[in-house]
């Protein structure tokens, strides 16, 4: 083959796996949902490595996200940048939703789950620490101590 036909097989290609992302709405979304997944990643990353004193099923299940939110975003990325020409999920005509977005609600669920479960808090604690909140702003200075101007306290 020459190096024509190869070019000419390549745009042809690059041209019909940009179909998927033709509309101006699915070609943000997927852009974002590229990012997104890139952050979650390494949040779900940092997460496991912060709680890894914590019990195994914590940084398992940091550590599972982060791997999902890895595929996710190494499937995104070959789409994007017209590897993958198309997306395997078909979905019926008609829905007023597509193949992306159903892409990026599930990105965002999967990649902010682990930290959401692991950090709720019951409605009595959060009541609580309502209180404890109200108390310091009630008590006006809230544990900060105001300095004077005299110059050799900013020095020490």
């Amino acid at each position: 083959m020459t190096i024509a036909s190869l070019a000419a097989s390549d745009a042809a290609r690059l041209a019909h796996s940009q179909a998927f992302l033709t509309s101006p709405v699915t070609n943000t979304l997927v852009t974002v949902t590229v990012f997104v997944t890139a952050f979650l990643f390494l949040l779900n990353l940092v997460l496991a490595i912060v709680s890894r004193k914590r019990s195994a099923l914590v940084v398992l299940s940091f550590a599972g996200a982060a791997l999902i939110e890895l595929a996710i975003f190494v499937f995104v990325l070959l789409l994007r940048i017209g590897i993958l020409t198309h997306s395997p999920i078909t979905l019926p005509g008609g829905l007023p939703f597509n193949q992306s977005e159903i892409g990026g609600t599930l990105a965002l669920a999967i990649g902010l789950f682990p930290a959401a479960y692991w950090q709720r808090m019951s409605m009595s604690q959060l009541r609580q620490r309502m209180a404890d909140d109200a108390k310091v702003i009630k008590n006006r200075e809230g544990g900060v101590r105001v300095r004077s101007n005299s110059p050799g306290e900013w020095l020490n």
